[in-house]
């Protein structure tokens, strides 16, 4: 016997899948009518690596009122998610049982502007991902830069700027601009592709859809025609191939495990309020919360540099003084509430976005156990300056078994006593008249759940979990 029959091989190769609904041009807009970007990736025999696979494209951002270069000294792209911005929802679904949609993110990009800021640190943001994404960061880069002043803080920040704005400055000719454009590889943030590799053929091959954001979530400091477009979009998909004793086993009822996130949207308008969603989770991992003023989704007009870091992805704390999260009316998991430093009147500027230590621990635990986190946005010894923080609330379920917790037949709610008060206002300012001072908060939760499926192959899928 030959060494070369001694050797179980498996080939590994890279492709590239074109959208099946791409027009004649290949260009996909939230504004000229082509939101919606699918994919299809063929039942065979092959293992998709899933954390490997990889969104491509080239973006171009323009005025549509205007030629040439023709964008405000400020407009500008989110600093901490970039081009991952452009995706509003993502839905990935077995092709051979149709109906079986395996994970359907909706707010994607709100999402990824929680998980990058508090797993990445502002040098990940500025190096790796800045290839990736476009991306910069916010905060410091050296240690030194903490004693800086006000002023050297106000000209980093704008260095941070016109580094990332030259990203999005490109001109309104269509056949230059379309051939030009900057280059995107974003890595899809899906509880699916955080999972193990995924079996093309047990599943029947897969569909992934991506519907893209308005223009006006993507950027900020921008007008009503600031519009972006992306072209020459592939999906890098990273196949095993399986080996020959693999394939003779053949595909069996199997029982798959894999992560999801599922979304829901609130809003807060009382300030003391209680958030309750029933999910119909049977495996909850953990849950995070994002609140924005609902002046500032959808709006450009709100989208100012007045306010430090005001964009549709600026993570704002409405000014949570308790806290206190239950399951089905009782305290869970948590058995006591959780009290923070605001006061009723308006913080100093050094408090806006700042965020408690049991907060803080309890935020980043939605995650992974926060002793394991070790580069991170979060952090006050990152910043420039506090009000660049990103303030978002978060608990883990299930930190020992790691198989979540049932709650399929039950309600998970947030209570808060929070000020709400407008970011927009001058910090240290004494709140007179509450009434005229409190705002609407947008709050986006999402839910990290472990499904577990039986498949039969040909026939169905089924959950169990």
């Amino acid at each position: 016997m030959s060494v070369n029959d001694r050797i179980a091989t498996q080939i590994k190769r890279f492709t590239k899948i074109t959208p099946s609904n791409a027009s004649g041009d290949g260009v996909f807009s939230f504004t000229k009518g082509n939101n919606v970007i699918r994919f299809s990736i063929a039942e065979q025999d092959a293992f998709l690596l899933a954390p490997e696979t990889r969104l491509q494209f080239k973006i171009n951002c323009r005025d549509a009122a205007a030629t040439g270069i023709a964008f405000d000294g400020n407009t500008n792209i989110d600093a901490k998610i970039g081009a991952q911005a452009i995706i509003q929802t993502l839905t990935i679904s077995s092709r051979r049982y149709a109906t079986s949609i395996c994970e359907q993110i909706h707010n994607y990009n709100q999402l990824v502007s929680i998980a990058h800021p508090a797993l990445s640190s502002t040098r990940d943001l500025t190096t790796q991902r800045n290839h990736e994404q476009l991306c910069v960061g916010q905060g410091i880069l050296e240690a030194d830069q903490i004693s800086d002043s006000g002023q050297d803080v106000i000209l980093n920040r704008t260095s941070m700027k016109n580094l990332q704005r030259k990203y999005i400055v490109s001109t309104n000719d269509a056949a230059v601009s379309r051939a030009g454009g900057i280059d995107c590889s974003i890595q899809l943030y899906a509880g699916m592709f955080m999972s193990d590799n995924i079996d093309l053929r047990l599943f029947g091959g897969l569909e992934i859809e991506i519907t893209l954001a308005p223009d006006s979530n993507v950027f900020n400091n921008a007008t009503a025609t600031t519009q972006y477009e992306i072209n020459n979009v592939i999906l890098n998909a990273p196949l095993l191939y399986k080996s020959s004793a693999q394939m003779m086993s053949g595909v069996q009822p199997s029982q798959v495990s894999f992560l999801t996130y599922s979304s829901l949207y609130n809003v807060v308008q009382s300030t003391n309020a209680t958030v309750t969603n029933k999910v119909g989770l049977r495996g909850a991992l953990s849950m995070v919360q994002k609140f924005v003023p609902i002046a500032y989704l959808n709006n450009f007009d709100k989208q100012l540099d007045g306010v430090a870091g005001s964009n549709a992805f600026a993570s704002w704390n409405p000014g949570v003084k308790r806290l206190t999260f239950h399951r089905n009316g009782q305290r869970f998991p948590n058995e006591y509430q959780i009290q923070t430093n605001r006061g009723d009147v308006l913080p100093s500027e050094n408090l806006p976005n700042s965020k408690g230590s049991q907060v803080l621990i309890n935020s980043l635990s939605a995650f992974q156990n926060y002793k394991d986190v070790k580069h991170t946005h979060l952090t006050s010894q990152n910043l420039t300056d506090l009000q660049e923080n990103n303030f978002f609330l978060g608990v883990s379920f299930d930190q020992i078994s790691g198989q979540g917790i049932d709650l399929s037949g039950g309600t998970v709610s947030t209570e808060l006593e929070s000020a709400l008060y407008d970011p927009a206002l001058v910090p240290g300012q004494t709140a007179v008249a509450d009434q005229y001072l409190q705002k609407p908060f947008g709050v986006f939760t999402f839910f990290l759940n472990k499904n577990t499926l039986v498949i039969q192959p040909n026939q169905r899928i089924q959950s169990i979990e």
